[in-house]
């Protein structure tokens, strides 16, 4: 990582985070060393919310397409970010994040893949992260966002403990062991979202109220989900049919 860029980040951290208050419930020093950090995925300033309050600086995956803009470019490039591009194989954006946790460093990744607009639960993982995990022989450690990022508006985050899946090490990289130990992390995470809510209802602490802009993408998404299951219903009976 740049060092100069690394010392900007840490400086102006201590600046922004009046702006962001954030109540953080378990290890906040994760060590750099090879890990691989994943969490859910509410908002764009998760990274940003991450990084400003972890003690220590990891690398993110991030959309290929904040490349465009020169000075994000040189940005993530200097603390050795991950740009990938989505809907296809980015074998190059692999090679690094391999590489990466091959040379004992940490990085940060979001297997949902994209932004989540319920908030309070947890889409699908992708198997990345499954993927990067055993081949290296990486520990995972999981963290959970509560809600998205307002400015003045209190969010809150937990980090869970570090495991492995040492248990798929030695089975073959097929799609039957991925999504198995997929299903592994989203469980982990899924558990910290549970400890989580529990732990803030409590406390007697409520979610804000939804906007409406934020209304309609959850209706939107809500409707994408339903369709998606039809989708697999329809094709469940269709098989069945066919083996009957």
């Amino acid at each position: 990582m740049n060092k100069f860029l690394v010392f900007l980040v840490k400086f102006l951290r201590g600046m922004c985070r009046p702006f962001f208050p954030v109540k953080v419930f378990g290890d906040r020093n994760i060590e750099n060393k090879k890990c691989l950090i994943v969490g859910n995925h509410v908002s764009g300033w998760d990274p940003v919310i991450y990084i400003m309050w972890m003690k220590n600086i990891s690398s993110f995956v991030y959309k290929a397409d904040f490349d465009k803009n020169l000075f994000l470019n040189w940005f993530f490039t200097g603390l050795d970010c991950i740009p990938v591009h989505r809907g296809e194989v980015d074998i190059a954006a692999s090679k690094k994040i391999l590489r990466l946790l091959k040379d004992n460093k940490s990085v940060c990744l979001f297997p949902e893949g994209t932004r989540n607009p319920t908030v309070d639960c947890l889409q699908e993982f992708h198997t990345g992260a499954a993927l990067f995990a055993i081949k290296t022989h990486a520990p995972v450690r999981p963290f959970y966002i509560w809600d998205k990022t307002k400015i003045f508006h209190k969010n809150y985050i937990i980090v869970g403990d570090e495991f492995t899946l040492d248990q798929f090490y030695d089975r073959p990289l097929d799609k039957q062991t991925l999504e198995e130990a997929t299903e592994l992390i989203r469980s982990n995470m899924d558990q910290l979202r549970i400890k989580l809510n529990a732990t803030l209802n409590a406390r007697g602490i409520k979610r804000r109220k939804r906007t409406k802009k934020e209304l309609k993408k959850l209706a939107a998404y809500n409707e994408q989900q339903q369709k998606l299951t039809e989708i697999a219903g329809n094709s469940d009976c269709k098989n069945n049919g066919e083996d009957a």
